[in-house]
């Protein structure tokens, strides 16, 4: 495997096959970033602060009793990725903070009451998403530079704030977290890899299984036959066999890379998730119990 022509081919994608997207979404979602605006106040709300990143794989289905039990102490920040919010908040879970860069109508946040919470929303997020939002929202534009990227961050507005990519929304939330003075990281849900599901049970994924299921295509059939499809490479963790795809694999690798380069301990309970050579294992609840021994504010 050619690492960097993993993430050629992911940017080259993106560039070649959604700029009429991105520039239609950014056209329609202007005033929306006009009212909002960028970045500023989310470093000075994540200040000091524990973040976890919540995805949605199926290994978050360990740490939901932890999330419910800390997610509301102040010094705690937790940024929900788009797909995973349906599940957190039918489990009574409200995090502060959900992230999307979905470029495409989803309907993630569909008949969900966000008021309490606070979108991190890429510039050029589906216009549809920002409709059916009604909590804060700030904006960012994505770390990439040159020709058609340079115009449309021109048209966002420059200072709203640039966040790295990394291939998936995942990594961007770490990205935007690193960003600020936070004291500590941890990933929860991030598996980056499947076996036997896909995506934690009870997201919009799921939903739409059970929506086109049939007499011969039961929504487990068509879970198996979407992971196959995306198994495109192998991971081998301990004997443990598990695929994914290119979106995935460059994620990892990027995260990897980028934790193996901080002294700042990151904490990852997801399954496989990041290598425990850039990364310490373990469970959140674990990690979040430290919060009881800290001296509250």
């Amino acid at each position: 495997m050619d690492r960097d022509e993993l993430f050629k081919e992911i940017n080259r994608g993106i560039g070649e096959e959604r700029y009429r997207a991105f520039r239609h979404n950014l056209r329609k979602n202007m005033p929306y970033i006009r009212r909002f605006g960028g970045l500023d106040r989310v470093v000075r709300l994540l200040t000091d602060r524990h973040i976890v990143i919540v995805g949605a794989g199926p290994s978050l289905a360990a740490d939901l009793d932890a999330l419910k039990k800390y997610g509301g102490r102040r010094e705690l920040a937790v940024i929900a990725t788009d797909m995973a919010l349906r599940p957190l908040v039918k489990r009574g879970i409200r995090p502060g903070f959900v992230i999307s860069c979905e470029t495409t109508p989803a309907g993630f946040f569909d008949c969900i009451d966000t008021a309490s919470m606070h979108l991190l929303a890429f510039s050029c997020i589906a216009h549809s998403t920002l409709r059916s939002w009604n909590g804060d929202i700030s904006f960012y534009n994505w770390m990439l530079r040159g020709g058609q990227y340079d115009e449309l961050w021109a048209e966002a507005g420059e200072g709203l704030g640039y966040v790295a990519t990394g291939s998936i929304v995942t990594t961007q939330a770490v990205s935007l977290a690193l960003g600020c003075p936070i004291s500590s990281l941890a990933l929860a849900g991030n598996d980056l890899a499947f076996r036997r599901t896909y995506y934690l049970r009870g997201t919009l994924r799921h939903a739409r299984y059970a929506e086109m299921c049939a007499r011969f295509s039961s929504p487990e059939s068509m879970e198996f036959h979407a992971i196959r499809r995306a198994s495109g490479y192998m991971i081998d963790r301990e004997g443990r066999k598990y695929f994914t795809n290119g979106q995935f694999l460059a994620a990892k690798l990027w995260l990897e890379d980028l934790f193996s380069r901080l002294d700042m301990p990151i904490i990852d309970s997801s399954e496989p998730g990041c290598s425990e050579k850039s990364v310490r294992k373990a469970g959140l609840k674990a990690h979040l119990a430290l919060l009881d021994r800290r001296p509250r504010r």
